[in-house]
Order: structure tokens, then C-alpha cells, then sequence
């Protein structure tokens, strides 16, 4: 007989964690996308309004998606799963994180030929599935979740650097965007402020 200790298993799923953030990050501001100029009082973007929009998001930052547009249940599958993400990531309202409750009754798991966890049946509906792996391996990395500090973006990341520090969601981007304005505004006031700017690097869209 083994021990009666729960075990610990190491689930390896065939999506990861960066596609599970490309879920969440379907709700983000307006300067979320790379080449975005954002004027005025431009509303955020939800790219799980519409299943085309959907899976072309999703597919322009190289998540690996099935054929066709998901269908309406699938669009509020998607939701829950990029609830689940935003509530680990918490709020300015509600700054710790939290835990999220993922009821998806009907989605079945088996192990393939490479060992790998995986949601049986194919198509949307595994494709969800295939999500819960990673939330769960998120949820353990959880202190580590980041909201991007251009408060028009609002990305979500996940912070690797030693002391958490890391603050945008890319440096090349947000980053250099918000350091550009505060040159900017350095200049109408006058102030001998030292403002470095870096210049963007090429990276997929957002």
C-alpha cells in the first residue's frame, strides 16, 4: 500500500500559459494593439463579441485554434475562462487575487501517446478544455500576474523578473509610448526632467 498523502501530479496539457493569457486578453483597452493611436474617449476592444473576430485574434498571436469561428456557447465558454484569468489576476478594486470557479460539467480529459492531458472530442469545445491545464498551472503562479501600466492597454502578463518589477506589457510599446508623453509633457512645462525613449521593436499584433 502507498502513503494516504494526496499526490502531486504534473499535468502537461498541448496549450500553454501564454495562449491562456491570449484568452484573457481578448477584453483589453484601446492601445492594446501595437500600431493603436488612441484619441479621445475611444472605448475598449472585446474581441469575443463576434466568432470571426474571435478566432482571428486569437490566431494572429499564434494560438493554436481550430478551423472555423466558434459558436455562440463556445464564445461563453471563452468568457468563463477569461473570467477565471482576470479574477486570478484581480482589480484595482480587489488587488488580491483571487480564486475562480470553472464549471464546465461536460468536458472529459485523457492522456495521449506523448503523455499529455488533453480534453476528448475535438473541435471549440476541446479547445476550452485543453484551457483548464493551464489555468490550473496559472493559478499557482498567480503573485506573478501583471496588468500592463498604460491604464488604456490593460494587458495582462506574467512577470517573470526577479523582483517583479516589470510594469508594461511590452517596454517597446506601452512603455515607449507613455515615456514619449512624458517627454512631451516635459517640454510644454519646461521641466529638465531626464525622460529616456527607447525605441519600439517589432512584435506580433495585439
Amino acid at each position: 500500500m502507498g502513503p494516504r498523502e494526496p499526490a502531486a501530479v504534473t499535468l502537461v496539457g498541448r496549450l500553454s500559459i501564454n495562449d491562456l493569457l491570449w484568452v484573457a486578453n481578448t477584453r483589453h483597452g484601446p492601445a492594446a494593439h501595437w500600431h493603436a493611436r488612441v484619441r479621445g474617449d475611444e472605448p475598449g476592444h472585446d474581441h469575443l463579441l463576434d466568432p470571426d473576430d474571435a478566432r482571428r485574434y486569437l490566431a494572429d498571436h499564434r494560438v493554436p485554434v481550430p478551423a472555423g469561428p466558434p459558436d455562440p456557447a463556445t464564445l461563453d465558454r471563452l468568457r468563463l475562462m477569461r473570467d477565471a484569468v482576470e479574477r486570478l489576476a484581480g482589480t484595482d478594486e480587489e488587488p488580491a487575487p483571487g480564486k475562480p470557479d470553472i464549471r464546465l460539467p461536460d468536458v472529459t480529459f485523457r492522456l495521449d501517446a506523448g503523455d499529455r492531458i488533453r480534453a476528448t472530442g475535438a473541435g471549440w469545445r476541446a479547445f476550452v478544455g485543453d484551457l483548464v491545464p493551464p489555468l490550473l498551472a496559472l493559478s499557482r503562479r498567480r503573485a506573478r500576474l501583471a496588468r500592463c501600466g498604460n491604464p488604456a492597454c490593460r494587458l495582462t502578463f506574467l512577470d517573470d523578473t526577479r523582483n517583479h518589477a516589470r510594469r508594461w506589457c511590452d517596454p517597446g510599446g506601452c512603455g515607449n509610448r507613455v515615456r514619449v508623453r512624458r517627454a512631451r509633457r516635459a517640454r510644454l512645462t519646461g521641466s529638465d526632467a531626464d525622460v529616456v525613449i527607447q525605441p519600439a521593436v517589432g512584435q506580433p499584433p495585439r
